[in-house]
């Protein structure tokens, strides 16, 4: 009997979801990991709400609980499978990502940039 191993699968499939923000400009994905951490962070503390606590709970214990509820919106947001907030709000920001290669993704950050930089530069 030969074994199945699911291992190459896995692997294929986490590759293929870290390439989708291959392209993506840091800066627009620093913006929409920062929606998605503020959001789940959101989401935590109102989860936290709902359930009581048998025991009371001190300041102390409160601040240690929403400083682990930003650390862990924190790391949901930086993986590649978070709660799908990023792929919207990257969706808006920069429609792009999907379908450009590094060389296109370059040209149109840097058309951005120019545009932006032009515009601040006629209002002032």
């Amino acid at each position: 009997m030969s074994q199945i191993n699911n291992t190459p699968q896995i692997h294929f499939k986490q590759n293929v979801q870290q390439d989708k923000y291959k392209y993506v400009p840091k800066d627009y994905m620093r913006v929409a990991e920062g929606m998605e951490a503020q959001f789940t962070n959101h989401l935590l503390a109102q989860m936290r709400k709902t359930v009581d606590s048998a025991n009371p709970v001190g300041n102390a214990e409160k601040i240690y609980r929403s400083m682990l509820d930003d650390e862990r919106s924190k790391l949901m947001a930086n993986s590649t499978s978070g709660i799908g907030v990023k792929d919207m709000v990257l969706d808006q920001i920069y429609p792009q990502y999907k379908q450009l290669n590094s060389r296109q993704a370059v040209q149109m950050y840097n058309k951005n940039l120019n545009t932006n930089s032009q515009k601040g530069e006629n209002n002032e």
